[in-house]
């Protein structure tokens, strides 16, 4: 399979409506054909329920497609799973507890949400609004849709509302730990795959030193590897934005070298609005792309 991604344009971390993307599955793989995009992975939160929809799409366009799944683990950490076999029973036993233990965490986000401010969303409506993935996200374009806040950008009723700062707070949900993510993308085949490093540790919280979270990035990658992981993410979006957090652009390549690690990428693609699929993402030319891992394959049904 390796041979096959020489030169062509990558990105492996999507997100369809099945969880919190804008589009359908077959939505997003034809905007990834229109953004010249070769090697598409779509790779809900806790879902792998678009994958055969996308699969199907993707025969009619140019769009490879690569199997994937975000898993949701505490601290907000996510890991990615790519060309992991979606049928396995392990997986599904995985996803589905993260699906009941999403949907009690939603009940209980509601439910302040009605003692805080007054505002009562309909439980059951809002369940068939988004049958797939919720997140604070999806909630934000729920009180939007159904004008029961003032209207402004989804971004900034979830600041308002779910936000750091936010109007609700919330502990975490009882998420699986990362060590059986990753365990659990091994015995289904995949890839497990740290994502996004760079949005980790918040800058904006004045302790979070550059010393500082260059420390914790090294921590997380190194317990990453000791559990089992095979790669991250070393190039995507909102990645080292601002002058003084340039650093996130070089970070990720140096640990993913210094941890024997292969290098993925990908936009993180929900929609227009916040990013553009398209961008070419040309890895740090001392790692190794993780299409070169043996594991690497497009997805078939049959897988």
């Amino acid at each position: 399979m390796s041979e096959a991604c020489y030169g062509l344009k990558l990105d492996l971390h999507n997100h369809s409506d099945k969880s919190d993307g804008k589009y359908t599955p077959a939505a997003v793989i034809r905007k990834a054909e229109e953004a010249g995009i070769d090697v598409f992975c779509l790779s809900d939160h806790d879902n792998v329920s678009g994958i055969d929809e996308a699969y199907e799409e993707s025969l009619k366009t140019s769009v490879k497609l690569v199997a994937g799944v975000e898993i949701t683990t505490p601290d907000k950490i996510h890991i990615q799973g790519l060309c992991l076999d979606i049928r396995n029973k392990g997986l599904a036993d995985l996803l589905e507890k993260q699906h009941r233990t999403r949907r009690q965490h939603t009940w209980d986000i509601c439910d302040k949400l009605e003692k805080v401010t007054g505002i009562k969303i309909d439980y059951n409506d809002l369940i068939s609004t988004f049958p797939g993935t919720i997140n604070k996200l999806s909630l934000s374009q729920y009180l939007l849709s159904k004008n029961l806040v003032k209207p402004d950008t989804v971004e900034n009723v979830y600041h308002e509302y779910f936000g750091p700062c936010g109007k609700i707070q919330m502990g975490e949900a009882g998420w699986c730990r990362m060590e059986d993510a990753v365990d659990c993308i091994l015995k289904a085949g995949g890839i497990p795959v740290l994502a996004h490093i760079w949005r980790y540790f918040d800058p904006k919280n004045p302790e979070n030193t550059r010393e500082k979270r260059l420390e914790m990035m090294h921590e997380l990658t190194e317990r990453f590897k000791k559990a089992g992981g095979e790669a991250m993410e070393t190039l995507g979006s909102k990645q080292g934005e601002k002058e003084e957090t340039g650093y996130e652009l070089t970070c990720p390549s140096e640990l993913a070298l210094e941890f024997d690690l292969y290098a993925s990428c990908g936009t993180d693609y929900h929609m227009d609005e916040k990013c553009r699929l398209g961008v070419r993402y040309d890895f740090d030319k001392r790692l190794k792309p993780v299409w070169m891992h043996p594991k690497f394959r497009f997805y078939r049904p049959a897988d």
